[in-house]
Parts: C-alpha cells; structure tokens; sequence
C-alpha cells in the first residue's frame, strides 16, 4: 500500500502541512524521530502572518487566550511603529506572544481530529525516488521497514535528513554565536525593569525575558562572537545567570533554574525545494536566526502554499506545472527571509563596529515609508508573488494577501478558492460556475483597503485575480490556478 505524502517531522511546519491536506480530502502520514514533542522552545510568538494564516483556518480559536497581544516589531531589536502604519491597506492582526509549544499543541489537536496518523519514534534512514512515488526506509520501534509514498515532504528542520539524502544542498554561512534559553523561579515583584521585554546590550548581544506562568520567567540569551556549542551541549544554570547579567547590568534576583538548553543556528536556503517527488519546507528549506518570529512565519507560509497544490496534483485536478509554482513563489522569500536575519545579526555585531550604523539606522527607521517598509517585511505580511505571467491582468493587489477581514478569513476556513463580488452583482462572474466544486462564491460589502469590485482568492490567501473592465479573464486564471473545469 502507498501512502499519498509522507512528512517528515511533526513540529509546526509538518503539522500545519498535514491539516492543509487532511481539508483537502489527502490523508498524509507523519513521522517524527522523537518520541514526544519537545516540552520547550526558544520560540515565544508568532508573527503577524502567522497568525492570520493560522486564523484563516481556524485555528487562532484556543490560542488567543493562551497568549498576549504583541503590538511592537522591530529590526534587529530597533524598535518599529506598527502603530503608526494607519492606511486600510495596512490594516492587519497582530503579532501574538505565545509559546511554540502551544501553538504545536493546537496543531496537534486539529490534526488529530482531522484523522491524520502522527507516528513518533519513527526515522527515516535512506529513500529512493521512481516514476510513480518514494520508497523510503524507516527505522521504528519495532524495526525497520518500507514505507511507499506519492510524494514526500521535508519538514525536519534544519539538519533535514531528508535534504541530506535527497542530495539538495544548503548554500548559506554560520553566524559564530551562544544562544541559551531557559526558565527560571522567582518573584516578579523583584525583578528588575530591565529584565523584561527585549533588547539589544550594548555589549554586542541580545536578552529577552517573558513571564511564561505566575512565578516563571523565560529567558534568552545570545551573545554574538563566541565559538557555537553544540545544541546538545549541558548548560550549567550559572552560565545562564551570568549570561543575563552580563547583557542586562543586572543579576536575577534568583537563582532557580528550572531548565536551560542551547540553541544553535546557520544561515543558509536549499539549492531547490523539489527534487522530483521530494519537497522541502520549514527549516529544512531554509534557515536562518530565530528572531521576531520571521522564521515560523516563513515556515507557515511554505505549508499553505504547498499542501492545497499537493492536494490538487492528488486529486487530479491540477493545473500542468502546478507543484513547480512552489520552489518559484518560496524559494525567493525563503532567501529574502534569509537575507533580511543576516541584516539584522550585522547591525549587533560587532559593538564597536555597530554602535554608530544602529544609530543612523535607528533614524531612518523613524521615517514613515521606512517604518512602513520594515513593519511589513518582518511582519511577513508584504510577501507578493510574482502572478503577472499567469495571462491575467496586473494589479497593485495581485500574488498579495489581503488586508485583514473577518468575514474573509472564514470563508478561507474550508482551504478552497474563494471569488469574492464586492459589486453587489453589478459584475457577470458566471464565468466561474464550472469550477464550482474548487472554489466558493461569496458576495460582500466593499471594503476599506481592498481596491477590487471582484476578485479571485487561492486556498492560501493570495490573490489570484482582480476584476478589469479592461480585461475579461477569469476563465484564464480559474484555469491556471484550478485546472480545466471537467477535471
């Protein structure tokens, strides 16, 4: 028996993979090397696209209460004015103050209840690509075994074995840093101001302390310059302490430790995304240092990019080249992702060197089509693909998200194409009925920020199609992006 995907790694790339397929009607098989999820993380929030990536299909519900609202962002912690971003084409959510291994959980709840099987204690261990699938070896806790699959999927991070055995390559560079994350007991009535929030030290490195329960405070530390441990590597609870007082002038008025770990990172982004009928996403197609949340969000963004179009490769209705417009659309913000960290690591290291760039940086930031600029691209939410090839009219909102609507992030909730008439029927979009069964239909009001009387949504939220008196070309996209309509 074949299975339709396999996915390798069941943290929130994989997961979030699996429910976009499971909507789809493709029941995905998981398999994750460790025996339980990780009960840490370095990660403490999501970003702005995450949110409304997860919100567009439900699965905000059950996570807002667990976090806090994060109306800030920054670039390499030079603080942005979200605030001040006013324009109805920028209104969004905001970013969220949670950890990841609450948002792993809400995953795993909704896979669970989608039927999909999660098996953990499972590593792959070597795979062979042929016409018609993926044969993969497994090793599990009863033994090795075969495992056939249509397609396979990449989702384990960035040591992925499976771009390791699939032969795809990792361009990119290591950044010589120490990063140790940790909780420690005490009492928040004690606590010195500056060991709240985060902030850059003068001393050429990064903190971050957040309450994560009535008497637990999260910390991270980073300092920039020292020799990388191995993520394995024990941390001694003082080194932990020394590194918060080190970066913040002030010692932690306890020293109860409740667990600490390294972590570790490099820069780089796979040579390709496909190779046949091999995927990669998340981290194990691109990686680079887990600041602002950029890195899950970049990682979510792959998932409900590829599953809908796995799904319709699966289900016979594709489009030709369709599984090709992923490495086409990711592969290029995975890299400008990449770049984006590797500019922020260069404004905080050296100290001697930097002090004067982050100043002038500093200033420039402030100005308001800078500010802008910078809100949106580490908010994840100025991510635009390149759609002017598809035969369809260019437009300011094509390849784009839009901005944030309720009634439109539910009508996403199903993972299908949504045309949306804002015109009240004034536009004949019967065009569109054939495709029925691919895409819903909904009319609303118009929208503040939305310059469209029609238009055209995939299953992941981008635009597809912009209605033009100028242009009659909705069949043309319906085609691209659903297949032919008998399909």
């Amino acid at each position: 028996m074949s299975e339709p995907v396999v996915i390798i790694g069941a943290g929130p790339t994989g997961l979030l993979l699996a429910i976009e397929l499971a909507l789809a009607g493709v029941r995905p098989v998981v398999l994750d090397r460790k025996d339980a999820p990780p009960p840490h993380s370095p990660g403490q929030a999501i970003n702005v696209s995450t949110v409304e990536l997860l919100d567009q299909r439900g699965l905000m519900d059950g996570l807002r209460d667990k976090g806090l609202p994060l109306p800030g962002a920054h670039f390499s912690l030079v603080w942005l004015a979200p605030d001040k971003l006013d324009a109805p084409e920028d209104r969004h959510d905001s970013s969220l103050l949670v950890p990841q291994s609450a948002v792993e959980a809400r995953l795993a709840e909704r896979v669970a209840e989608l039927g999909v099987e999660v098996r953990r204690g499972y590593e792959l261990t070597g795979l062979a690509q042929g016409d018609n699938g993926v044969v993969l070896q497994v090793a599990g806790p009863d033994g090795a075994y075969e495992l056939h699959s249509t397609y396979l999927v990449g989702a384990d991070g960035d040591d992925s074995t499976v771009r390791r055995l699939a032969g795809i390559g990792l361009p990119g560079s290591d950044w010589s840093f120490s990063g140790i994350v940790g909780d420690v007991r005490l009492d928040f009535g004690t606590l010195d101001p500056s060991h709240f929030g985060a902030r850059y030290a003068d001393v050429g490195g990064m903190y971050s302390g957040t309450p994560v329960g009535p008497d637990t405070l999260r910390v991270i530390v980073t300092e920039f310059g020292d020799e990388p441990w191995s993520s394995d590597d024990p941390v001694p609870p003082n080194e932990l302490l020394t590194g918060v007082e080190r970066l913040t002038g002030k010692a932690l008025p306890s020293d109860q430790v409740l667990w600490a770990s390294r972590f570790i990172s490099r820069s780089g982004n796979a040579e390709r995304y496909r190779h046949g009928r091999v995927f990669l996403a998340g981290d194990a197609a691109h990686t680079f240092f887990p600041l602002g949340g950029l890195r899950i969000g970049t990682s979510a963004q792959d998932a409900v990019n590829l599953g809908w179009k796995l799904a319709a490769e699966l289900n016979g209705w594709a489009p030709p080249g369709l599984l090709d417009t992923y490495q086409a659309e990711r592969r290029p913000e995975g890299e400008r992702a990449r770049i984006a960290l590797d500019a922020q690591l260069a404004l905080a290291h050296p100290p001697t060197r930097v002090a004067g760039i982050r100043a002038v940086f500093t200033e420039l930031a402030a100005q308001p089509d800078v500010n802008r600029r910078l809100v949106r691209q580490v908010t994840g939410v100025d991510v635009r693909h390149p759609f002017a090839e598809s035969g369809v009219a260019d437009h300011p909102l094509l390849g784009a998200r839009l901005p944030l609507v309720a009634d439109i992030q539910r009508l996403l909730h199903p993972a299908k194409g949504v045309l949306i008439d804002f015109s009240a029927g004034a536009v004949d979009l019967t065009a569109a009925k054939p495709w029925a069964e691919r895409v819903d239909s909904a009319s609303l009001a118009p929208v503040d920020g939305i310059d469209a009387r029609a238009l055209l949504l995939r299953p992941d939220g981008h635009v597809a199609w912009v209605w033009s008196a100028e242009a009659d070309d909705l069949s043309t996209a319906l085609k691209t992006w659903f297949g032919a309509p008998d399909a």
